[in-house]
């Protein structure tokens, strides 16, 4: 089975939080897009792991990680690592994110990143938020699916959709996809978080709980700021679930 279209390369800042990554990768479990991160990335995120997590804890969700997501390791991009337009100390993410021909680097510091728009080295830049509502909108029956299949998982809180989607809209880096998943439940999975009413756009609107029919219309797929040269992997590894 071939994987997901959309690759994103995922940066270290992007999966410290445990609720950024449970989302993330309950998506990438979902096959509403394939992740791709590399050593450097998951060694920093175990050095900057969160306050009152061990190194061993640490460690042991990282070879989780990878052995859920056996595709998703990059190597071999070093020799990319000069040519890259980004700070000094995030060369190596951006080379890594190109090698691996990735549609997408996702990381919450996109002022270090410089790259081209067009040629062998393009590469677009989002944040974590804007990315996950991009995922949304590529098809939002799937997306709402990861996240109810992510709170079956755990009895601990937030374990209903509405309380999900408070907690998401609680976080600054996450309240823009709290807003879009808000905008495609069902109306009694809805959240009630202040912030959630600020995003429900016209567009947003029309599309209001489009996850709850089968077959529902999905919206157009938006252009990406630029293409990617090469030939997509075509086969997908079988992923044991989280």
């Amino acid at each position: 089975m071939p994987e997901p279209r959309r690759q994103a390369f995922l940066d270290a800042n992007v999966l410290r939080g445990n609720l950024q990554t449970d989302v993330l990768l309950s998506l990438a479990d979902n096959d509403a897009f394939a992740p791709r991160w590399s050593a450097q990335v998951l060694d920093e995120v175990h050095r900057n792991r969160p306050d009152g997590l061990s190194a061993g804890k640490m460690q042991r969700r990282l070879d989780q990680m990878n052995r859920a997501f056996p595709r998703a390791m990059v190597s071999g991009y070093e020799h990319l690592e000069p040519q890259m337009q980004a700070d000094e100390k995030d060369k190596h993410v951006l080379a890594a994110a190109v090698h691996s021909e990735s549609t997408v680097l996702v990381t919450e510091n996109v002022k270090d990143f410089h790259p081209p728009t067009t040629g062998p080295h393009a590469m677009p830049v989002q944040k974590l938020s804007p990315f996950l509502s991009q995922v949304v909108d590529d098809n939002p029956q799937r997306a709402v699916a990861a996240m109810r299949q992510m709170i079956s998982r755990t009895d601990r809180e937030p374990n209903t959709m509405p309380a999900l989607i408070d907690k998401l809209a609680a976080q600054q880096d996450l309240r823009g996809f709290a807003q879009k998943l808000n905008s495609v439940v069902p109306a009694e999975e809805r959240g009630s978080h202040p912030t959630l009413e600020q995003g429900k756009s016209a567009q947003s609107v029309a599309f209001d709980g489009v996850a709850s029919a089968a077959g529902a219309a999905q919206k157009p797929e938006s252009t990406p700021t630029a293409s990617k040269h090469g030939a997509q992997e075509q086969s997908k590894s079988n992923e044991n679930k989280l």
